[in-house]
């Protein structure tokens, strides 16, 4: 984690697209109600009502632009409705629960227990409205007579339903029977109001919600309530395992994240915070690993051998290396020759899945090896693995962490690793020195030459440790190296105008639709008009959690 993170107390960045807060000292209109719920809330919905019914016959007309900004229109509108979903499902909560209590209360004080008794002899009670209870024998009696036609005087007229008899045992069960709603998603809306909205003290004064940078994003409608559903579960992971000055940089770096990418990139990036925060919890023993690690061969199974592998990260970080060679899309098969001594520009089409891609990279590491006849003394060849870790954090570690310090180094392929274990493989493995600072830039690396050369090629790879561009995954050695300001155009092959591209977003980059803007040697994206209308820059935070 990058400890230069913004802190929690900072306000939440007004650069974020669709962001929208009340200016201060003025307060938004309150909702006007009418009875059940009509007043704005009703025009609100005859507007919707009438746009969907020409919505379809308007939206075959528009132009590209138009629709786009149609779509996200309409998503504004989602994100806003979403919020009054929690805001309804706190106020149902809150209201059913103190309808029980009221009518327990009334109950109790007329004697009489509210809910059906059993009426074996001459008084049975009858559950009515709130607090209200009949079956006397004075009352029986004037039925007999033909009195209960009448509205006994000790029945009220009209009063709200008792909540005690609508045959619900929790209000998710009344949601999901008014709202026609799944039982989780109502448990989710209620869990997440108890997060994202103000909550009342004991002493009954009003108080911030749990969660309040998160909380003023999804009022906002900058983040949708499914997202926010992550990042509270996330947040509620780490409570155990982390400091609150640690799980507010957590929510600050969730919720940026949030308002500016999917809900898929958000579910990866909080996937990464706990992993790094609780890995599994307290870090298993070495004594543990050597007792559950080893190559396992089991019986074979209709002519093929069973292996299981249970291995520690910097054992499989190398065998996924060269497994990854047959799946890596850039490695380039050796070309066949024609019959003429051409090359055939034709090439059979790979139809392996990709299990069998890795076995294949697997079994030809293992015949290279073979083939050397210059094994090392280790007994094969050392893993030439990438390992990045923020200098900061391994002087920390060196000078005062323990064994249990959660991780902060990175493995291209398999990701978060402790700084012990980066130390350990470093004794038996080429480790490429490389200091990165604050912000991830490049303290100190090699020359630069026209085509990136290798050492600038891992230069690369220890920053951007994957494509650069915002919300894409694809990791370091499936990438390629690009200029940001072209060659041609003057600019030079070094860190600082290079970045990392999958082959699809290098594409997109070059029809200069997208541009990258570096800052303090960190490449950022600027989408075009048609993504983000206030086409604020962006930046990939799925490698590095800050």
């Amino acid at each position: 984690m990058d400890a230069a993170a913004s802190p929690a107390s900072d306000a939440f960045p007004a650069s974020v697209r669709g962001l929208r807060s009340v200016p201060s000292g003025q307060q938004p209109k309150p909702l006007a109600f009418d009875g059940g719920g009509s007043g704005d809330l009703d025009r609100c919905l005859a507007l919707l009502e009438a746009i969907s019914s020409t919505a379809v016959p308007v939206a075959a007309g528009m132009r590209f632009r138009e629709a786009a900004d149609f779509a996200a229109r309409v998503e504004d509108i989602s994100r806003a409705a979403e919020y009054l979903q929690v805001v309804a499902a706190a106020a149902v909560d809150r209201s059913r629960r103190e309808a029980i209590y009221a009518a327990a209360r009334a109950g109790a004080g007329r004697g009489a227990a509210v809910g059906w008794t059993t009426g074996w002899g001459n008084e049975t009670a009858v559950h009515g409205p709130i607090g209200w209870a009949a079956g006397t024998e004075a009352q029986a009696a004037d039925a007999g007579s033909g009195a209960a036609e009448e509205i006994p005087a000790a029945m009220p007229k009209t009063c709200d339903p008792d909540p005690a008899d609508d045959g619900c045992r929790n209000t998710a069960e009344f949601l999901r029977m008014r709202l026609r709603i799944g039982a989780g998603e109502a448990r989710r809306r209620l869990a997440l109001a108890e997060a994202v909205l103000p909550r009342t003290g004991i002493t009954g004064h009003p108080q911030e919600p749990e969660r309040p940078e998160l909380a003023a994003a999804v009022a906002s409608g900058s983040v949708g309530s499914r997202p926010a559903t992550i990042i509270t579960l996330a947040l509620d992971r780490v409570r155990h395992h982390a400091p609150e000055d640690t799980t507010a940089r957590m929510e600050h770096a969730l919720t940026r994240t949030a308002a500016e990418h999917d809900t898929d990139f958000v579910t990866r990036i909080a996937r990464q915070w706990t992993e790094a925060i609780d890995q599994d919890g307290s870090e298993p023993s070495e004594e543990e690993l050597r007792h559950r690690q080893g190559v396992f061969i089991r019986k074979p199974r209709r002519g093929l051998f069973h292996v299981e592998f249970f291995a520690t990260p910097d054992q499989y970080e190398p065998l996924l290396t060269v497994m990854n060679t047959a799946t890596n899309p850039r490695t380039q098969p050796e070309a066949a020759e024609g019959t003429d001594g051409t090359i055939s520009g034709e090439g059979d089409l790979d139809r392996r899945t990709r299990p069998q891609q890795l076995l294949d990279g697997l079994v030809g590491a293992a015949k290279t090896a073979l083939a050397t006849g210059n094994l090392p003394a280790a007994g094969g060849l050392r893993p030439q693995v990438m390992v990045t870790i923020d200098y900061r954090d391994l002087l920390d570690t060196l000078e005062q962490g323990t064994p249990g310090t959660p991780g902060t180094g990175s493995f291209a392929f398999t990701g978060p690793v402790t700084a012990s274990t980066v130390r350990k493989i470093a004794c038996d493995a080429d480790i490429i020195p490389v200091l990165l600072g604050s912000q991830g830039r490049i303290l100190d690396i090699g020359r630069t030459t026209r085509i990136f050369p290798p050492h600038i090629r891992k230069a690369l790879t220890a920053r951007d440790q994957g494509c650069a561009f915002p919300g894409c995954t694809i990791p370091a050695p499936w990438c390629e190296a690009h200029h940001t300001t072209y060659w041609s155009h003057g600019g030079t092959t070094s860190t600082e105008n290079g970045t990392l591209l999958c082959s699809h977003h290098h594409h997109l980059i070059h029809k200069e639709q997208w541009h990258i803007q570096v800052k303090t040697g960190i490449p950022w994206f600027i989408p075009p008009p048609h993504i983000d209308p206030h086409q604020q820059p962006q930046r990939n935070r799925y490698f590095r959690l800050e």
